[in-house]
Order: structure tokens, then C-alpha cells, then sequence
């Protein structure tokens, strides 16, 4: 069993104790809203996982190695799972049937061609007048996939199904899956950030914490520098939020920091092809009624500060380990989603 799964599994017990909790307390409640009532069972929570371990420390029980950095300490942990990362099959004709990504090849301009026999942009490498533009987008789709995703991005939107196709001419252990904690929605510290890859036969699991705030520095520089080692991330909302926010707290401490990889936030993908089938588009209404995830007593993300605060405060591990379970999860789902989106997109499914 992994270092993160461990977590995952010990909390398990703990939820249900307090649900059950919750549940003999509901009709005391039952005048109170869902909302209210969510959070009365993450109070119960809280202080349920103060008791349980407050005779121990965060190393102790999570695993986590201490790591120093030319910017001071952090935590960093890391886990293997037995779990397929699928990708699309790699098809560059697909792409490249797009013969508008030439420049100054219009929709007109496309059908006459394709009239001529030019079904691909590689069928065009010869033509006179159109050849050497041809080359060149050929040759990014072999050999400089930075270069065609931003291509894609001057033409297509960022949901169409021309970026899931690229991801597919992606090695497979280049991704980077990531989702991060803080403490407000605003620039507010950074606590927690997740990465996961894919190995050989699993999916690489890493988090980064600071045990305090003096400690975000290093924990973003970690991350950083493994992110870097990948060529393509995979957020859920991470365009306009994870990614940026990143980036604003490196230039809080001077950082000047951008991440130019290829980025598919599997968000505009969710809402353009599986939209219609969900009430709303929250990860966790797509854990449900998608992927067949059910988070027993999940943490409200309103909560996180609070437990983070109680944890800093209390120097007890409880309150970090729901938000510990919460990301992993969310890692794990981005992976699942991921394989969803191809099926759905890619293979006839819609």
C-alpha cells in the first residue's frame, strides 16, 4: 500500500464514525439546510480527528520526507499506484486532415484542394505554392508538439478535440496531472500541491507541503522544479486558476515564473462533451455521475483554511489529512476524467 493510499484508508473509519454521528444528531438538525448540515459533519469532523491523533506528528503518521531547498524546508511526499493511464492513440493524420492550419488555406480553399486529392497536410509537403508552409506545420507535429499545441490555440478553441488527439503524440510519462489547496480564493498562500505522472505500469503520486507559511517558498520552488521536468499538464479549471495562481505566488516572493507547457484544462472539455449529461460541472458531480466516485463525507472546500488553521495551531496532523485525502483524490479523478473525455470525444461515443 502507498504512503497517500494509507492516508486515504485510515481516514475511512473516522469519516463514518462521524457521519454516524451526524446522523443520530439529524433530527435535532432537521430544521437546518444541507449547507449548514455539511457543515456541522465537518466541525464533528475536526474535532474527531484532533482526538485521534493528537499523540502523534505529521511524519510519523503520513510519511512525508523533510526536504531542504536553497529557499528553506518543505514537505514532500510520494506514492506509487497501480492505475492505467490511457491516452489517445496517436494520429497525427487526424490532425493534420485540418488543412486550414496552413496559413492562408481558408474553408474554400480547403475544399478545392481536397477536390485535387490533398486529403492531409502532408499531402500538400509538394505542392508548389503551399508546400513549405505545409512543411513546416508537418514538422511540428513530429518534432515540436509545444509549437503545434500553440498552433491549435491560434485557430481552435481550448476544448476541441484536436488538443485531446495531440495529447495522444505525447510520451506517456510527460504528463503532469496537478491540483492545488490554499487558503482563499484570492492570493492567499499556497499550502498544497499535487502532481501526478504516469510510470511505467502506475501513476507517480507527489504532494507538496508546507508545515507553515515561512515554508511556502520552498514548497512552490519543489514543485516547481518537478513540473518542469514534464512537457503537458492536465488541470481541472487550472487555466484560469491553479497555473495562474502558481505563477502569482512565485512573483509574491520575486519568482518571475511562467509555464509555457501545453495545458488541457479538462473543464472546457467537461463542459462542451459531458455537460448535457450532469447537473453542473463540479468535479464532484462529475465523480458521481460520471466516473461512479463516491466521496464518503468529502471535505467542503470552504473548510480547507480552517483545517489547515487548526492544524498549524493545534501542531496536529488530523484536520490535514482530509484535505491530504481530498487532493489525491482529485489527482486520481483527473486521470479517470481524462480516459472519459478521449472515450466520449475520440471514439464515436458522441
Amino acid at each position: 500500500m502507498g504512503k497517500l493510499e494509507r492516508i486515504a484508508k485510515k481516514i475511512g473509519g473516522i469519516k463514518k464514525a462521524s457521519k454516524a454521528n451526524f446522523s443520530e444528531g439529524s433530527q435535532r438538525e432537521s430544521l437546518s439546510s444541507p449547507c449548514e448540515s455539511q457543515y456541522s459533519a465537518a466541525g464533528r469532523l475536526k474535532e474527531d480527528l484532533l482526538k485521534e491523533y493528537s499523540e502523534t506528528n505529521l511524519l510519523s503518521v503520513t510519511e512525508f520526507e523533510r526536504i531542504s531547498t536553497d529557499y528553506g524546508e518543505t514537505l514532500h511526499l510520494r506514492e506509487l499506484v497501480e492505475k492505467p493511464f490511457e491516452t489517445p492513440d496517436p494520429s497525427r493524420p487526424d490532425i493534420l486532415s485540418d488543412l486550414k492550419l496552413v496559413y492562408g488555406i481558408g474553408s474554400i480553399r480547403e475544399k478545392e484542394l481536397k477536390e485535387q486529392g490533398y486529403k492531409t497536410i502532408e499531402d500538400l509537403v509538394d505542392h508548389q505554392k503551399w508546400g513549405e508552409k505545409a512543411r513546416a506545420v508537418q514538422n511540428l507535429f513530429q518534432d515540436e508538439l509545444t509549437g503545434a499545441y500553440n498552433l491549435l490555440r491560434r485557430w481552435k478553441s481550448l476544448s476541441h478535440p484536436s488538443f485531446l488527439r495531440l495529447s495522444g503524440l505525447f510520451e506517456k510519462n510527460q504528463f503532469a496531472i496537478v491540483d492545488i489547496e490554499t487558503l482563499g480564493l484570492s492570493n492567499q498562500p499556497v499550502f498544497l500541491l499535487g502532481l501526478a505522472h504516469p510510470g511505467d505500469s502506475n501513476i507517480v503520486m507527489h504532494q507538496f507541503l508546507a508545515e507553515d507559511l515561512n515554508q511556502e517558498l520552498a514548497t512552490l520552488i519543489n514543485f516547481s522544479n518537478h513540473l518542469d521536468e514534464r512537457d503537458i499538464i492536465l488541470t481541472y479549471n487550472g487555466k484560469n486558476f491553479d497555473i495562474p495562481y502558481i505563477e502569482r505566488r512565485l512573483a509574491y516572493y520575486g519568482q518571475r515564473k511562467k509555464f509555457s507547457h501545453p495545458h488541457l484544462d479538462l473543464y472546457l472539455f467537461t463542459k462542451k462533451i459531458l455537460g448535457q449529461r450532469t447537473r453542473n460541472c463540479k468535479l464532484g458531480t462529475i465523480e458521481r455521475s460520471i466516473l461512479g466516485v463516491e466521496r464518503d463525507l468529502d471535505l467542503p472546500s470552504s473548510m480547507v483554511p480552517n483545517y489547515y488553521t487548526a492544524y498549524r495551531e493545534n501542531k496536529n496532523p488530523g484536520p490535514l489529512i482530509p484535505i491530504l485525502a481530498h487532493n489525491r483524490q482529485d489527482l486520481l479523478s483527473l486521470a479517470d476524467l481524462y480516459r472519459e473525455l478521449i472515450k466520449e470525444a475520440l471514439n464515436g461515443n458522441k
